[in-house]
């Protein structure tokens, strides 16, 4: 049996909201068929999405696909722009490279490389790629032209000793704010802002959060790391951060359940959004291997929690255990350009699952589902402002 109140039990509640409501079905994209769709919101004011693992509109399939959105669901209109053609995979076989981490500056695109660890000793090949470990971000690459073109392409030499960041930010993705990056509150300074989970893709057990000043995001010695909420009164307000990537602390922990997450400041309502999923069987190597294949990636969960500032406090808003059951989608995210104007609602972008044979695969790729956030009292009045 599955427990709904589960996942309600391992957070404090949110005070501010009872629930979540979807207002539409799920939609596939017709012709999409890749996954992941980790999403940057640019200065002109379009969205993209960086893809895995896919073959969108009759292309040739690839392991890193860049997609143009323009519009909103349901009218919104998806083509591909570049497949990274100098992105190549690692020269070590024990290594798997693919795309995360969109991020637009301006117009200035940012797309992270990084690679899956598969050199877990003493495991078959098919658990350890059920698992996909982390292994880091070799590299930022970043394109001027609308994503056509890439500069500071890794080659396939790179490896761990050459790595941006390490395997509690191999996940990236950035927290999501408005139109090239504008609309950070000036509490937060001139800073880009991302996360990760730790350990593999999908059942990780924290989270982590780095930020770079927006001019040198691509200057890894720029780089700060999450390290502790301070001391004092002002301790939520005034967190330390570190230069060391090592000293980096969790923003939010629970274990065994943390697929890719992502984040969203919907300035409306002053909050930030969390949102992770995972499969309800954790990916861990002390699974048997026969329980791994019966029982990993067969069904999903989804966490929505809000927060007032990136690094919490977080407060449960949704969990829902068996997340658009019989399928098991993953990285739910909500593009800021998708909210709606009172910041209550907007549209969730996800993956849809690729292990469920029988699905044939149209529920793999593009997909989206409106959804409206439930206030819990009178602190949020009907036009989404705090009373």
């Amino acid at each position: 049996m599955v427990d709904p109140q589960e996942g309600s039990l391992r957070f404090r509640k949110s005070t501010l909201f009872s629930g979540l409501t979807w207002v539409t079905e799920s939609s596939r994209y017709p012709g999409s068929n890749s996954d992941m769709h980790w999403n940057a919101w640019a200065g002109d004011g379009t969205l993209y999405t960086v893809d895995d693992d896919g073959q969108n509109f009759g292309s040739e399939w690839n392991f890193a696909n860049f997609l143009r959105v323009e519009g909103t669901p349901p009218n919104h209109v998806v083509t591909l722009v570049s497949q990274f053609p100098n992105l190549k995979r690692s020269a070590d076989t024990r290594l798997t490279r693919y795309v995360d981490g969109a991020l637009a500056v301006g117009d200035r695109l940012f797309v992270a490389a990084y690679d899956y660890d598969f050199a877990a000793p003493g495991f078959d090949f098919d658990t350890v790629n059920l698992m996909s470990p982390h292994g880091g971000v070799v590299a930022l690459m970043y394109s001027d032209d609308g994503g056509n073109t890439w500069l500071g392409t890794p080659d396939a030499e790179v490896g761990p000793d050459d790595y941006f960041l390490g395997p509690r930010f191999a996940g990236l993705a950035f927290v999501a704010f408005g139109p090239g990056y504008e609309g950070v509150p000036e509490a937060l300074g001139d800073y880009v802002y991302a996360l990760s989970n730790d350990i593999n893709w999908e059942t990780g057990d924290n989270i982590f959060l780095a930020r770079a000043p927006k001019a040198t995001v691509g200057d890894r010695s720029t780089w700060e790391f999450f390290a502790s909420h301070g001391e004092g009164a002002s301790s939520i307000e005034n967190p330390r951060w570190s230069s060391r990537e090592d000293e980096s602390r969790p923003i939010l922990r629970d274990p065994g359940r943390i697929g890719h997450p992502t984040m969203t400041y919907s300035a409306a309502i002053g909050r930030f959004i969390l949102t992770y999923g995972t499969d309800s069987v954790p990916h861990t190597l002390n699974t048997p291997h026969d329980v791994a294949k019966s029982t990993w990636d067969k069904r999903a969960e989804l966490h929505v929690l809000e927060g007032p500032t990136p690094w919490g406090p977080w407060g449960l808003v949704h969990h829902d255990p068996a997340w658009e059951y019989p399928h098991t989608p993953y990285l739910p995210q909500v593009p800021t350009k998708w909210l709606d104007p009172d910041g209550m609602g907007g549209w969730m972008l996800f993956s849809g699952d690729w292990v469920v044979g029988n699905m044939k695969g149209e529920y793999y790729g593009f997909m989206t589902r409106r959804f409206r956030l439930t206030p819990l009292d009178t602190s949020i009045d009907s036009d989404g402002q705090h009373s």
